[in-house]
């Protein structure tokens, strides 16, 4: 796996990872479980493992979800790890805290709008006080821009009842280009809505091609929130 960088949210630090894509056929196959038995289409039915097994869970353009995983066999706390997502433009956030309960955890994912191109990809579990990956399985998912059945067991409520005040944090890099500038931390109840006011214009914060060219210039306001309603909101 790829080495860390130190980024800095709202006063703390938090890793972020450089970022590469990885296909499912580069990495091997694990086991462990959640409790739904929806049918996604050309993908994974039943309950989510880690790792997982066969077909991938299969997600598609505009889908806000929060997954419900079996802890894997050799791990009893989730709270030294992180999961990600080694691809920055597929998702609102592509790593945050883990939210656990009993012999669960869970994951949060909001697909962007915009995907053009289907992204096979792996969520990793990261060890933040180790440095180390758990291992090099994963669970597979397919991000689609468009399904007719994607996976759609969503258990937002359960993490909301966990971890309702969890709001995303950001940073905004004035000096990137604006498809890279803003980056979105899940603290453990996902990503909601998000507004960028910028120079007083409201624009969609995932949409960056629709921002103005002057938006590293002007005044900019992030307003973000989690998948229970609760805001973060934030001036750069």
């Amino acid at each position: 796996m790829k080495s860390l960088k130190k980024v800095l949210i709202a006063g703390g630090t938090v890793a972020a990872l450089a970022i590469v894509t990885v296909s499912f056929q580069n990495c091997s196959q694990g086991n462990t479980a959640d409790g739904s038995s929806t049918v996604a289409a050309d993908g994974y039915t039943g309950d989510v493992y880690y790792p997982s097994t066969g077909s991938p869970i299969v997600l598609t353009a505009g889908q806000n979800i929060t997954l419900k995983i079996s802890k894997p066999s050799n791990v009893s706390d989730m709270s030294p790890y992180y999961w990600v997502l080694y691809d920055r433009t597929v998702t609102a956030s592509y790593t945050g805290y883990i939210t656990q309960s009993g012999s669960y955890f869970y994951v949060s994912l909001q697909v962007r709008p915009d995907l053009s191109t289907t992204k096979d990809l792996r969520l990793y579990l990261y060890n933040h006080q180790t440095s180390q990956y758990l291992d090099g399985n994963g669970i597979k998912i397919s991000f689609r821009p468009s399904v007719s059945n994607p996976y759609s067991s969503d258990y937002v409520t359960e993490v909301c009842n966990l971890r309702p005040n969890a709001a995303p944090t950001f940073t905004l890099t004035k000096s990137a280009a604006s498809s890279t500038a803003l980056y979105l931390f899940d603290n453990g109840a996902g990503v909601g809505n998000t507004t960028c006011t910028i120079g007083g214009v409201a624009y969609d914060c995932l949409n960056t091609a629709s921002w103005p060219s002057n938006w590293n210039s002007a005044s900019f306001t992030v307003l973000a929130y989690n998948r229970c309603g609760v805001a973060r909101t934030q001036s750069f």
